[in-house]
Order: C-alpha cells, then sequence, then structure tokens
C-alpha cells in the first residue's frame, strides 16, 4: 500500500536512495546557496528547511514507478503513477545539464509521494481506470536527478515490468495530444503544482 511522507506506512515500491547535494543544486540552487535576502527572513528560512528535509525523505521512502524521457529540448520528462494510473508531463529548465546522456525513450526513474483525494483530483490529472481512488494527485522527482545512488536506480528500473513501461508510454503519448503542450514545472518544489 501507498501513503504520503509523515505517516506510519511505505510505499508499495521504496528504492531508498540518499539525495545528492551537487545534482539538487543543478535543479534548485536557491536551495543550497539561497541569495542574501533569503538567509535573513525566518519564513524563506523555513521554507528551505521544509525542502531540504522532504526531498532526501521522499526519495528515501516514496513509491518508485517508471518515467520516460518525452523530449529532448525542452527536456520533458513523463512519470508514472499506478495509484492514478496516469502521468503527469514535467518540464525542466533550459539551463539544466542532466547527468547522464539522454534520448527520447530513456528509462528513468519517478519517486513520487501522493496527496489525498477527498482534497479533489488535480486539473491536470486523467485518472485511469487502474487507479486505486486512493489519491487525487502526485509529487513527482525524478530520482535519476537528484540522487548519485546510480546502481540502486538501475535495479529498480530493471525490475520494473514492460507492462509498467507500455503503459507510462501509452499514458505519455495521450497526455501530450490532450495538453496542447503544458507541463508541470520538474524541480523538485514544483512538481506538485498542476499543470
Amino acid at each position: 500500500m501507498t501513503r504520503t511522507l509523515n505517516d506510519d506506512t511505505v510505499a508499495s515500491d521504496p528504492v531508498g536512495i540518499s539525495v545528492s547535494h551537487r545534482l539538487l543544486a543543478m535543479l534548485e540552487p536557491e536551495l543550497l546557496d539561497p541569495p542574501l535576502l533569503d538567509r535573513l527572513i525566518p519564513s524563506r528560512i523555513q521554507r528551505r528547511q521544509f525542502w531540504m528535509t522532504r526531498i532526501p525523505e521522499q526519495l528515501m521512502h516514496g513509491d518508485s514507478r517508471a518515467a520516460l524521457v518525452v523530449q529532448r529540448q525542452p527536456l520533458l520528462v513523463a512519470a508514472y503513477t499506478d495509484e492514478l494510473d496516469c502521468v503527469v508531463q514535467l518540464r525542466f529548465p533550459e539551463s539544466f545539464q542532466p547527468p547522464m546522456a539522454l534520448e527520447v525513450g530513456t528509462r528513468l526513474l519517478t519517486v513520487n509521494v501522493y496527496a489525498d483525494i477527498n482534497n479533489g483530483v488535480a486539473p491536470d490529472l486523467t485518472l485511469g481506470e487502474r487507479h486505486f481512488r486512493r489519491y487525487g494527485n502526485f509529487t513527482p522527482y525524478i530520482a535519476d536527478f537528484l540522487s548519485a545512488s546510480t546502481s540502486a536506480i538501475a535495479r529498480r528500473i530493471a525490475s520494473i515490468s514492460e507492462d509498467e513501461w507500455e503503459r507510462c508510454s501509452t499514458l505519455a503519448d495521450a497526455w501530450r495530444r490532450k495538453s496542447g503542450g503544458r507541463a508541470r514545472d520538474g524541480r523538485p518544489t514544483r512538481s506538485f503544482i498542476p499543470a
């Protein structure tokens, strides 16, 4: 059973990886080297502290699923969840240099946490017929872009069924046709915000 963070249960497929501050700085430089003003304002300090706890916690305990590169310029990745049986498309900043070579179709790993369905379904999600009716949104982190635990990531990617990869690809194609180019911001502090 998959649950959100800060719950007494764990994800059905946690990958148990740690965050790389070097890689995190490539996506979210202000978290590790905040502007002077951010270093002085208590609310901004608390925000940074929240994310510097949340990101490693999600990578360690979140639900790991299939993700696919769907476009290189700009970089777009489809992140799948079996809980909602859907994907979201994540767009990464043009300035971001992925830590590996990517092609359309490259298999990646998303690590997800979920929001209760009682809060409603995020407007950019189309729940698939296989969804479990427990959650209405999810926050995907692309593990390959945030962790140097490449062996653990590769093992988990290899263990994902071909059916899940095919489902991710099919849903990614449907998203692209329907979305009109919309995508969520792929940075960890923004990937829960609907496109």
